[in-house]
């Protein structure tokens, strides 16, 4: 093992290893990639695309972190998954593969970083992906007249495709419900420009219908460069630094493999690509971060940046369930884990490679909130900012917040933009699960009644002005950080998050899908058999409140005086030799889910160490 090659890279998720695959095209570049999960890349669990929700909650694939109680939702506590193995939250995700927005990313560079724009990072989004075209029927049944293959990636290695189940009503309800309300597709979600009702594609190849991931896609077809390794079982404790100059410099990690501390010192440079929480927390350790919290537990101040882990943002999402009519086919009895219905449904995949279990989640909308389209829109929200002005209610605070305010506001008031995800599953739901994992769909065994078949319709916030932090809880690497994303306590997400849940209502009692419900059916537990009251839905929106599992921003992108912790290189601000290259420098949350932000991000930020350091591809 190379005790000193170019570059040292902390995490062998998403982005690490799309940095791995393109700095050692050179093979005069050596790169470690060190990942403290393991590797499972046979594993059915992950290939198989519907297996997503049976990895989440386990020590093998999943760092398995919680919030600390949330003061708006009543004290609950939230899971939040985060993939901890070779190809991290791009292994164990829901596949759903939904492209960012123009006006989002152009935000980016409004907020001070230069080249982080819709026309610069575009072809990123294109460069990491192939988009395999449905077949005619498919897109007949699932109405995919939208796809434009002039925006979608045509050579890139992760595979991408839609789904080949035509038998299933329940999708082109969907779409022709919300079509009839208003939200048509305008155009294909990656032109950057688009709303309405969609069927989304998946990460997953067309031919063996397995999930594409980072490690298939980027780290598999390179295993074998002389130049690359790649150290699975590898817990990373702490960043080193020269700090004899007059600016700190990282030189190396020290890290925990099989019971021995060991050393590794990057010639170039050391990039950390840990995550949202794994991120903030070697900063923390390594003596970069807030005086007050490395001081509270007697770690010497290398930099002082009270940036660091402040600004998280995700996406809350609130979730009601709703029964469907007799003969109406769902997922329930999967869930259930009942014999009949799972052999049928694993057969059916292994000899053909369809049916639920060849399939993510891919029925969805991005809308504008509805209330703040029509022709009373503009002054429904002026008066709703207004009142959350004068009662001075935002309890919010830091160097972003005004910045963050302005590019939120703006997204808001515009009609054609999308800054709310409304999707549907076809099953029923559990709003108070214990775990990361499964329970997030009910299994029946949380209530008294009998087991019954459900849709699920889900609406999350995708541009929250709750910003939240997560925080190292002692000096020990081994103790999860403190996460707090402070889910709507800002009172402008609670009010859009009611308005989203109002009009999830709406769709339930609209044609065609409304056919497919049971009248006076049951509900999901909690659940108010009307949300048309606005009072009723923030209730329902506090109660039934979970994370998409979307964290952006504990380090992001900004100038230091703006809540920043990198520069538009993704440098960390006031060191040296010291890179940061996954979701927590996105400053702003995605338009949806965040997978093809981060392996946009990566393509971006390789070429950007490639053109520093003279490296030829």
């Amino acid at each position: 093992m190379e005790q000193q090659p170019d570059f040292v890279i902390v995490g062998g998720g998403t982005s690490g290893l799309v940095l791995a695959a393109r700095l050692t095209e050179d093979p005069n570049i050596s790169v470690l990639v060190l990942e403290a999960g393991r590797e499972h890349t046979d594993d059915p669990r992950l290939r198989t695309p519907a297996f997503w929700l049976s990895v989440l909650g386990s020590a093998d694939f999943d760092w398995s972190y919680n919030t600390v109680p949330q003061r708006a939702l009543g004290g609950k506590v939230i899971p939040l998954s985060q993939g901890r193995l070779l190809g991290g939250s791009s292994a164990i995700n829901g596949l759903a593969f939904v492209a960012n927005s123009k006006a989002a990313v152009d935000s980016w560079a409004a907020l001070g970083n230069h080249g982080w724009d819709w026309e610069t990072l575009s072809p990123y989004y294109k460069k990491f992906h192939t988009l395999s075209a449905p077949s005619n029927l498919a897109e007949k049944h699932l109405r995919l007249s939208y796809v434009d293959s002039s925006v979608s990636g045509s050579t890139g290695p992760v595979q991408v495709s839609f789904p080949e189940e035509t038998n299933d009503p329940l999708p082109s309800a969907w779409v022709d419900t919300i079509a009839g309300l208003g939200y048509p597709a305008t155009s294909d979600p990656f032109s950057g420009q688009f709303s309405g009702a969609y069927i989304n594609a998946l990460s997953v190849d067309p031919i063996s219908r397995t999930r594409s991931d980072a490690t298939t896609a980027y780290f598999e077809p390179i295993k074998s460069r002389a130049n690359l390794q790649v150290v699975t079982g590898a817990f990373v404790e702490k960043v080193l630094f020269d700090t004899t100059g007059n600016v700190p410099k990282a030189v190396g990690i020290q890290v925990q493999k099989d019971g021995r501390a060991l050393g590794f010192t990057a010639k170039k440079e050391v990039i950390l690509c840990a995550g949202v929480f794994g991120t903030p927390k070697l900063l923390e350790l390594s003596g970069v971060g807030n005086r007050n919290i490395l001081e509270q537990h007697n770690i010497p101040v290398i930099f002082e940046n009270p940036n660091v882990g402040e600004n998280l943002q995700d996406h809350p999402v609130s979730t009601v369930s709703v029964e469907v009519a007799d003969g109406v086919k769902t997922i329930d009895a999967l869930a259930r884990q009942d014999p009949e219905a799972v052999g049928a449904a694993m057969q059916e995949y292994l000899t053909n490679k369809s049916g639920p279990f060849a399939v993510g989640n891919y029925t969805g909308s991005l809308l504008p909130v509805p209330d703040f389209a029509g022709p009373d829109g503009k002054s429904t929200l002026d008066q709703i900012l207004g009142e959350i002005e004068t009662s001075n209610s935002n309890p919010i605070t830091g160097p972003f917040t005004p910045h963050h305010t302005s590019a939120v506001h703006a997204i808001l008031s515009n009609p054609a933009e999308s800054v709310a995800n409304i999707f549907m599953y076809a099953a029923k739901a559990n709003v108070k699960p214990v775990n990361s994992g499964s329970d997030i769909i009910s299994n029946d065994n949380d209530d008294d009644t009998p087991p019954g078949s459900f849709i699920s319709i889900c609406a999350a916030l995708l541009l929250p002005l709750s910003r939240g932090s997560s925080h190292i809880s002692s000096s020990d690497p081994a103790d999860k950080p403190t996460i707090d994303p402070a889910y709507l306590e800002h009172p402008l997400d609670l009010e859009v998050q009611a308005r989203l849940l109002r009009y999830a209502e709406t769709i339930i009692r609209a044609e065609p899908l409304s056919g497919f419900i049971k009248a006076r059916g049951r509900r999901n537990p909690g659940a108010p058999a009307d949300l048309s009251d606005l009072e009723v839905a923030k209730e329902y929106a506090k109660a039934s409140a979970l994370s998409c599992w979307h964290p952006t921003s504990t380090c992001a992108m900004l100038p230091l005086e703006k809540g920043g912790v990198v520069d538009p290189s993704l440098r960390v601000h006031g060191v040296e030799g010291l890179r940061i290259v996954d979701a927590s420098v996105i400053p702003l949350a995605t338009r949806g889910n965040p997978q093809t932000t981060v392996y946009a991000v990566a393509e971006r930020a390789a070429d950007l160490i490639k053109e520093e350091y003279g490296i030829v591809a």
